[in-house]
């Protein structure tokens, strides 16, 4: 279900499902609460998630049903893990559209539009279209959806509790070092950050939140994560994710002098080069292919059109080599047990249809980077690997250790989940959580502890479905498990 950049690309999540069956709405809290009741027995049987109290289709004449009314809904189901009844996250409602079931690009920096590229082509760079963001500063409340797989966030500054504009946190497991935290629903806010221009929404890509700094805005000065390259440039250019400058590739001079190619056109005179990284399972056809890490990139002429995009085999060919690097940290590694001996690189050749290894990969484990160089600047890339078989220790096995690691209970949680752990004799600990690309979320131990049982409690209430990691660091000796936020 790619394209036009949305659709429901994580299927483990949520199921398609049609109900049928009388609406029942409670009115004891402070928006109403919509049920079905699926066999006319005059009890709930499933909540309907229509989302944010204040959304309304702006494509359709679909509105949220009166109480008594028969309906018939399709949504994602999401069943509840503990006693409670089963949510339906409503898509249609007697057959108009209500939502999109996921918006899959984790930037938002294109808006919520269908399509939403430079050139029509599918994907999630934009190209030129916003290189250049204007600084604003914004007062005003912030309005949270949590029923996308990642939470969307807007800025109501005229107190209608209406959308204004849409903050771009960037991916949603980004935390930046400052300690600031994406705000809650109601919250009163103020954000500093770039504007572009959305297509439903005017969009802010956060800067400072509160005064509190969210990214450095120099990451953005050159057009996010990417930038111009033209036929006369005397120096290599680079250009890198705008939330981990390890993340890079490099051109050099005289990428378009002979030999360049592009489907059967003429290599043009300048392009808008981009790199985006990517939550792995937006990538298209990337299932089952042992990604743990994927980028996007874009080679945009001046008429906008994606030149190493669907229309031309997803992939441009340069005269000359470009350096590329890819950044990976521990907690990627030990949190999706890979086999770091084991890591490679693959690329989406459109024309068979197929992943495609890269031969001239070079994985520096000290450095935690892989590096490769190319001609060829290719649409999707992924980085893949094997797991490590056996790397799950039993408790057993970390009795004769200085401390046993348990998992975390209830798990899946929502919000919150309790880590215990044994230590068998005092030391210093720390207990770190990290997101499933490998960024620390936060810190919830960092002293010294003595010998026994301790439970820790872990609020994820700020913080989208999903899986994380938590490391707890003993002396110096660590272990890492995986725990399931599911909301």
């Amino acid at each position: 279900m790619h394209g036009g950049g949305h659709g429901n690309l994580d299927p483990d999540s949520l199921t398609v499902t049609t109900l049928s069956g009388t609406v029942i709405i409670q009115n004891d809290l402070q928006h109403p609460q919509y049920f079905l009741d699926a066999n006319n027995d005059g009890t709930e049987d499933y909540r309907l998630n229509f989302g944010p109290y204040w959304y309304e289709p702006d494509s359709s004449n679909a509105v949220r049903p009166a109480d008594g009314e028969q309906v018939t809904v399709t949504g994602g189901l999401h069943e509840s893990i503990n006693l409670e009844i089963s949510t339906l996250v409503v898509y249609e409602i007697n057959g108009e559209f209500w939502r999109e079931p996921y918006y899959s690009y984790w930037n938002n920096f294109d808006g919520h539009g269908s399509g939403g590229h430079d050139g029509g082509c599918g994907g999630h760079s934009f190209g030129t279209r916003h290189d250049t963001l204007e600084y604003v500063l914004k007062e005003g409340t912030a309005l949270v959806d949590t029923t996308f797989f990642m939470n969307h966030y807007y800025l109501d500054v005229d107190n209608d509790t209406t959308v204004d504009y849409f903050l771009n946190f960037g991916p949603w497991w980004y935390q930046p070092e400052s300690g600031a935290v994406r705000p809650e629903n109601g919250e009163t806010v103020t954000i500093e950050g770039g504007l572009i221009d959305g297509v439903n929404f005017d969009i802010i890509v956060v800067y400072k939140i509160n005064g509190q700094v969210w990214i450095d805005s120099s990451n953005f000065r050159n057009g996010i994560g990417g930038g111009w390259i033209t036929n006369d440039m005397n120096d290599q250019r680079r250009f890198h994710n705008p939330y981990d400058a390890e993340d890079h590739f490099t051109v050099m001079p005289g990428w378009n002098q002979g030999g360049g190619h592009h489907g059967d056109g003429m290599m043009p005179n300048n392009l808008f080069t981009q790199m985006l990284e990517l939550y792995p399972n937006n990538i298209p056809n990337a299932q089952g292919q042992g990604a743990f890490m994927a980028y996007e990139f874009g080679a945009f002429g001046e008429n906008g059109n994606n030149m190493c995009g669907d229309g031309f085999n997803n992939h441009m060919g340069f005269s000359s080599q470009s350096n590329f690097q890819f950044h990976y940290n521990d907690i990627q590694i030990q949190g999706n047990e890979v086999d770091e001996n084991s890591i490679g690189v693959k690329y989406w050749d459109g024309a068979d249809n197929n992943w495609k290894s890269i031969s001239n990969v070079s994985v520096d484990q000290e450095s935690n980077t892989i590096t490769y160089s190319s001609e060829d600047l290719y649409q999707y890339v992924i980085v893949t690997a094997n797991k490590v078989t056996g790397i799950e220790s039993t408790e057993e096995d970390q009795l004769p250790s200085d401390f046993v690691l348990k998992q975390n209970y209830p798990n899946p949680f929502n919000p919150s989940t309790t880590i215990e752990f044994n230590l068998l004799k005092a030391d210093q600990v720390e207990l770190n959580i990290y997101d499933v690309l490998g960024r620390k979320i936060t810190t919830l131990v960092n002293r010294s502890m003595q010998a026994g049982s301790h439970n820790i409690e872990f609020d994820a209430s700020n913080l989208a479905s999903g899986v994380y990691f938590y490391q707890l660091k003993v002396g110096n000796k660590s272990s890492i498990k995986k725990m399931n936020l599911m909301k």
